[in-house]
């Protein structure tokens, strides 16, 4: 009797354990014709049956966007431990660290990572680009720091200078 492959429908020996066509291992019963158990093969042989989803469905990006709230301004002081918590890393990187720090990390940087805090883009919510970081870090660079603490303090939404300039703002990330 003829059997035939469940899987890829290749018709084969009685005798035969394993298909010829895909090597699967057949069933010890025979199939004696090939009904509805069995697709016709579509694809060339070896490649996968389906098309495989860029992330598992499980999966979650690590920081999903969402639309800026005032609820969301992060705290004065929570930023300052951040800054110090920064600075004293910086140190031993010459300063490279201190221009992208908030690019690196989907928005956060060591210190802002430890006080739960995240900065993002003004109008879209994703996490701060490098250059982004860059452009905000290096423009309150060359103005005093305590001058754009100031202009937190004054600013409705929490934006320093360097903030305003690269349309980024720092949130609590909770």
């Amino acid at each position: 009797m003829v059997k035939y492959c469940p899987s890829c429908g290749h018709q084969t020996d009685s005798d035969s354990i394993y298909c010829l066509n895909c090597g699967k291992k057949l069933p010890e019963k025979p199939i004696s014709k090939p009904g509805t158990s069995w697709k016709s093969p579509t694809r060339p042989v070896g490649e996968p049956s389906y098309q495989r989803p860029a992330y598992p469905p499980s999966y979650t990006p690590v920081y999903q966007a969402k639309p800026y709230h005032p609820s969301m301004k992060a705290p004065l002081g929570e930023r300052c431990v951040a800054y110090l918590i920064d600075s004293a890393i910086d140190q031993f990187t010459c300063g490279i660290y201190g221009c992208i720090k908030d690019g690196i990390r989907d928005g956060q940087s060591f210190g802002k990572g430890l006080m739960n805090l995240r900065v993002v883009d003004y109008n879209s919510g994703h996490p701060a680009t490098i250059g982004q970081s860059f452009i905000r870090n290096c423009v309150c660079g060359c103005v005093d720091v305590s001058c754009c603490y100031l202009v937190v303090l004054l600013s409705t939404d929490g934006r320093r200078i360097g903030d305003q300039v690269a349309g980024t703002i720092v949130i609590l990330d909770r």
